[in-house]
């Protein structure tokens, strides 16, 4: 006959609770993060991807650069994005609440020129008269500088409505970046910004799809967002005049042309001498080169918490290199090997503490 020991209660609870937990293991790790909507559109398609790859949950939530600068430096984020690199401002306020900052570019993309007009379905406009319908000086879609664009065109006497993100943005700061190089009024006020002061006829909405949708719906109107919500949207975008004075759509072709024109420029000005691997890519040198192009970096500090650090880190890795395949079908461009490169390098020297 076998013989039993019988093992008092207590000891199967604590036995069984020790099963449990070891049965359950450790939880997947979950990256805060947030900040442009530039990069939303892809940024949602690596998180899905990397799930699947490395069991990791990575939540982003879109309300804008200034939010995503806002919320690393507050440490309410592991990391933030944003099209427009930090100013002086915003990186001494990050020194004193955590150290060092280092700014990844993870993506690049065009800046579409969107309106509503049926009846001109090809439009072309310059820099310099976006900036005008902007300041509010250009008031009818009809006005001889828009003709002069677009001979033969069937322009309507419709009234222009320019809209605007409301909140503070990076795709503004491209915007008004753009515009500043193409505008000495403009440069002056409202001058390149991602919360500028626009003139009170303009109508003010939250993220690239609340001007999008306003666009849409709005006969007349005309507005800024990044190339993907556009397509997604199904709203026409207008060709622009480049610095080669040669007319450019948006796409992923004249986004790389641009990209790879301004590499060779050296910085010379902030907040692009504050920061390694951050670039003005508006108004490139070139004739492919379409002139209203941005990047989407991750900011993050350089020393991060050993819990969750390794996770953040080994993403951006994986999105600057592997996740760039997604780019083109999501109407970004790739970014350059070269620039993977040193994206990859940088990230190597965050620390874990």
């Amino acid at each position: 006959m076998r013989s039993f020991t019988l093992v008092p209660l207590a000891l199967v609870a604590a036995i069984g609770g020790v099963v449990l937990v070891s049965g359950c293991g450790k939880s997947d790790p979950r990256v805060s993060a947030g900040g442009a909507t530039f990069v939303d559109p892809i940024m949602q398609k690596w998180a899905a991807e990397y799930k699947g790859v490395k069991k990791v949950e990575i939540d982003y939530v879109a309300k804008g650069s200034g939010y995503g600068i806002t919320n690393v430096t507050g440490r309410m984020l592991d990391f933030g994005c944003s099209d427009a690199p930090m100013n002086a401002t915003e990186v001494k306020a990050a020194n004193e609440a955590g150290g060092e900052v280092v700014h990844v570019p993870v993506t690049v993309g065009a800046v579409a020129v969107i309106y509503h007009l049926p009846e001109v379905p090809g439009l072309k406009l310059s820099g310099e008269v976006i900036a005008d319908i902007y300041l509010g000086k250009i008031k009818q879609w009809d006005a001889p500088v828009i003709k002069a664009l677009n001979p033969g065109a069937n322009l309507p006497g419709t009234n222009v409505v320019f809209v605007y993100r409301a909140e503070s943005s990076g795709t503004t700061n491209i915007f008004t970046e753009y515009l500043s190089k193409r505008s000495a009024e403009f440069a002056k006020a409202p001058g390149t910004s991602k919360s500028p002061k626009w003139p009170a006829v303009g109508v003010g909405k939250e993220g690239n799809d609340g001007v999008a949708e306003h666009v849409k719906n709005t006969a007349g109107a005309i507005g800024y967002v990044e190339l993907a919500y556009a397509k997604k949207n199904n709203i026409t975008f207008a060709a622009l005049t480049n610095k080669a004075n040669k007319p450019v759509a948006p796409d992923a072709a004249s986004v790389t042309a641009a990209v790879e024109a301004a590499m060779k420029v050296k910085a010379d000005r902030e907040p692009y001498t504050l920061h390694p691997l951050t670039f003005s890519f508006t108004d490139a040198e070139g004739d492919a080169a379409y002139p209203i192009v941005g990047a989407s970096y991750a900011i993050l500090f350089k020393k991060l918490p050993k819990d969750k650090g390794p996770a953040v880190v080994e993403f951006l890795k994986w999105a600057v290199a592997d996740g760039q395949q997604y780019a083109k079908d999501l109407d970004y461009a790739p970014l350059p090997a070269e620039l993977t490169k040193k994206a990859q390098e940088l990230l190597g020297t965050v620390t874990f503490e």
